[in-house]
């Protein structure tokens, strides 16, 4: 079977190479013969078109031969304009002020020259013929006296010039000469109606354009291979087209063409009478990969509800964590209700306060703060409905005063750095969480250097990334976090420190404190090397 399936695979790669091969030599040939006939034709474009500026000169010349000098009178004029052999009449110039706008533009340029013939405009007749006008200044007695208007009939002039109207370019080309907006203005009578346009503004070149021929009242579109060079004659521009039909250019590649496609299609069908030969042996395989797939099915299907499983002991895990941190929260507040009344107490003893004000203001802080802690174990816990309270207040005088609370925890084996700005910046939130935020990391970075020496440094000032900032980085040198483990570190009771030295809620309470705080924290950490936890915190402006 996999011999066969080969045998499929060669022919078909095969067949695939031959067309291939066959469509690069149509199109290389169709391309050599298209090139050809491109550059010939474009030789026929630039004779015809020296052909016709010079039987336009000569009509000039003669125009200016006939009507140079001074004239007698208006009938030596008159007498001019039959030997020119064409149509034209005399203006005076009296008679230039009831004349259309384009013969009075026509008479006003030929007396700002009056040593040339101007050449222009070309315009449609009754008849649907084009004429070119030539119009010259004549003079009696060495002044202008009128002008002379020539036109020149250009479907005569397409007639009796032999290399445009007699052209044979293959079996049915012909020649059209366009004025520079594109308007048809010397044609044979069987292609006058057709309209070929092309995109090129050079002045000559060769593409293949689309035609449209009105035939029966609705137009026919072909395509045309079109040589043109522009002709400039005393600044009127034509543009002559030798047009040849695409079709009959490409006509002998396109038989051979064709019989090659021919043949393909036999080989195609012969391959596909073969490959239904190896789609009835692969029925069987597909059987096969239906029979494996549903029991693939089904051990995802048992390994899914292992997972399912996991995941509900770990809900129930949560539950239960939620619950007994509710319990523990009512109990410390409980503990701490004596507490606080007895450094009330303190605070309204007058001896007391004299001796030991510090210490007094300091306990009266730090059990406001243990209250602040047993609402957000309760808040937690989801057992605290109290909203939260957020408020504007100075964070470095919190920083400071968090520093002078955790500067006593500090064991002797470990320095403590501090670098806070002297600049009182505010921060919004909720009052003693960035005090809770400190003491929490504070105390991980106590557990995480242990019993060699260590440092860690505290930073709070100004964010160099961003001035509406502030940013408290927390930095230690103790055994840091496994790179494994990091992604974790957030998570709700997860902990790496040993069995009953943590609970997991300390980091997950730090994260949510500085959400709140509408900030973000970071952790950097590398093992044996240390750790830095930087959080950074908007600031409020103008705070008053």
């Amino acid at each position: 079977m996999n011999k066969k399936r080969k045998e499929l695979i060669i022919s078909v790669t095969g067949v695939l190479l031959l067309l291939l091969s066959a469509v690069f030599c149509y199109q290389t040939v169709r391309d050599a013969i298209i090139n050809n006939e491109k550059e010939s034709i474009q030789n026929i474009a630039e004779v015809s078109s020296h052909s016709l500026k010079a039987t336009l000169q000569g009509k000039s010349n003669l125009v200016y031969a006939a009507l140079s000098g001074d004239m007698a009178n208006e009938e030596s004029i008159e007498a001019s304009l039959l030997k020119i052999g064409e149509k034209g009449k005399y203006i005076r110039l009296d008679q230039v002020s009831q004349l259309q706008d384009w013969e009075a533009d026509s008479c006003e340029e030929a007396g700002k020259n009056p040593g040339h013939v101007i050449a222009g405009p070309i315009r449609k007749t009754y008849s649907g013929g084009y004429v070119l006008y030539l119009t010259k200044a004549v003079y009696m007695n060495r002044s202008i006296a009128g002008y002379v208007q020539i036109e020149l009939n250009l479907d005569e002039i397409y007639e009796g010039e032999q290399d445009l109207s007699n052209l044979n370019v293959g079996n049915q080309g012909y020649c059209i000469v366009k004025d520079i907006d594109g308007t048809t203005v010397m044609a044979d009578a069987r292609n006058e109606k057709e309209e070929i346009s092309f995109s090129s503004k050079d002045v000559s070149g060769c593409e293949v354009v689309w035609s449209y021929e009105v035939e029966g009242g609705s137009p026919k579109k072909t395509q045309k291979l079109v040589a043109y060079n522009t002709v400039d004659f005393n600044g009127v521009q034509f543009v002559l087209c030798v047009v040849e039909d695409y079709r009959d250019i490409t006509a002998p590649i396109v038989k051979i063409a064709f019989y090659l496609s021919l043949f393909g299609v036999l080989i195609l069908i012969w391959i596909g009478i073969f490959g239904y030969r190896i789609l009835k042996q692969q029925k069987e395989e597909e059987k096969l990969k239906i029979a494996l797939a549903h029991e693939k099915e089904l051990n995802e299907a048992n390994e899914a509800m292992k997972n399912q499983e996991s995941l509900m002991q770990k809900y129930n895990h949560s539950k239960t964590m939620t619950f007994l941190t509710g319990a523990l929260a009512h109990e410390f507040n409980n503990l701490m209700t004596p507490i606080v009344l007895y450094s009330e107490l303190l605070s309204d003893n007058d001896t007391v306060m004299q001796e030991m004000p510090e210490e007094v203001y300091e306990l009266n802080m730090s059990a406001k703060r243990c209250e602040e802690l047993a609402k957000q174990l309760l808040d937690y816990s989801r057992q605290g409905r109290a909203e939260r309270v957020l408020s504007e207040y100075n964070a470095t005088f919190a920083v400071e005063s968090s520093i002078s609370i955790v500067s006593r925890l500090i064991p002797e084996n470990i320095k403590l750095e501090t670098s806070v700005c002297s600049t009182s910046y505010y921060i919004k939130g909720q009052v003693g969480a960035l005090n809770q935020i400190i003491l929490n990391l504070v105390t991980n970075a106590i557990h995480a250097i242990g019993d060699k020496k260590g440092r860690i440094k505290l930073q709070f000032g100004l964010s160099v990334d961003d001035d509406q900032m502030v940013r408290l980085v927390v930095e230690d040198n103790g055994c840091g976090i496994p790179k494994d483990l990091r992604k974790h570190v957030f998570e709700p009771f997860f902990t790496t420190k040993k069995d009953g030295k943590g609970t997991g809620i300390g980091l997950t309470v730090v994260k949510r404190m500085v959400e709140e705080h509408g900030g973000w924290i970071q952790v950097q950490s590398e093992e044996e090397k240390g750790t830095t936890f930087i959080m950074n915190f908007p600031r409020v402006d103008d705070f008053e």
